[in-house]
């Protein structure tokens, strides 16, 4: 019963982030990425600070070592994620991007294999390069002379780079969820990540071309919502059902769960903005998610696997 309602946390978790493509398009149609990230996790930060005041003081202390460890998954997982992500959503589609973070599982069997924890075979190799092909036609959009070519390659360049970062993200927060409920690692993240965006967010920099002070007066009310929804929905309980899923299942069992999320992404994506899958892109997806469940099923060495798995 425990671990069924575990798996409904994770689905849930990824049927929220599946919405969260489109819901985040709308905000930076009004805003640039950096500025409504903050918006984001200064909503989150109130209400992670707000239910901390009502946990016990001994499930919040956390030692000097794992705090360093949190500021760096503070980044990997939310302030440099989620400026890629939104970054990416100016170039490419909502429907490209939740098929490339659907892919992060191959980033973590590769770096379980480069780590020598778990081995990849011929069976797992053909689900990688499966996947890779399926990538290759959702960005080319079958005209291998346009790779270059056009911005989309841009954004979903950067949507590789942010499923690598999800995978960092998912293996790199096993040891804390050994320690520490994952409610408080959340809630600790966000904090940090609200801590390292304000310097970015009310200054002109290279990331952020103007302070927030001189675009705040001129935000539009759907932006404050989505915002909102996306504090609430996508962090607040989207992040905990995740890593009540990584401490429970483990990583490799949890990310599998992503493969939902271009079901999801789609769906949302036509219902708000109309997008459409080409041939191609179906093709791709097709490709990339069959690839993902050869390279899950076909798993080499059953007791590193075991030890992996208790492990996380």
């Amino acid at each position: 019963m425990k671990k069924t309602r575990i798996y409904l946390w994770v689905l849930l978790t990824v049927t929220l982030w599946g919405t969260s493509f489109a819901i985040s398009k709308i905000g930076i149609a009004d805003l640039s990425p950096v500025h409504f990230l903050f918006l984001r996790v200064l909503f989150s930060s109130i209400i992670f600070a707000f239910s901390l005041m009502v946990i016990p003081k001994s499930k919040k202390i956390i030692s000097l070592q794992d705090l360093y460890h949190l500021v760096f998954l503070s980044f990997i997982g939310i302030s440099g994620y989620f400026i890629v992500q939104y970054s990416a959503l100016k170039y490419t589609t909502t429907i490209n991007a939740s098929l490339f973070i659907a892919i992060s599982p191959i980033f973590v069997a590769l770096y379980m294999h480069f780590s020598k924890n778990e081995s990849i075979n011929k069976l797992q190799g053909s689900g990688i390069f499966l996947s890779f092909l399926g990538v290759c036609l959702i960005i080319t959009n079958g005209k291998i002379d346009g790779l270059f070519s056009g911005t989309s390659i841009i954004g979903d360049g950067l949507m590789i780079i942010n499923a690598a970062m999800l995978a960092i993200f998912t293996i790199s927060t096993k040891d804390l969820l050994k320690k520490y409920d994952p409610f408080v690692i959340i809630a600790y993240m966000n904090i940090s990540a609200l801590i390292t965006l304000i310097p970015i967010t009310f200054t002109n920099n290279f990331i952020s071309k103007t302070s927030l002070f001189n675009v705040i007066g001129g935000i539009q009310s759907k932006t404050y919502l989505a915002a909102l929804y996306l504090a609430i929905f996508c962090t607040v309980i989207g992040y905990y059902g995740w890593y009540r899923g990584i401490k429970e299942l483990g990583a490799s069992r949890t990310s599998v769960f992503n493969y939902l999320n271009p079901l999801v992404a789609t769906i949302t994506s036509n219902i708000l903005f109309h997008e459409g899958m080409t041939t191609y892109t179906f093709l791709g997806s097709f490709f990339a998610i069959s690839g993902l469940l050869v390279n899950n099923k076909f798993k080499s060495n059953p007791s590193k696997k075991k030890f992996f798995r208790q492990q996380i």
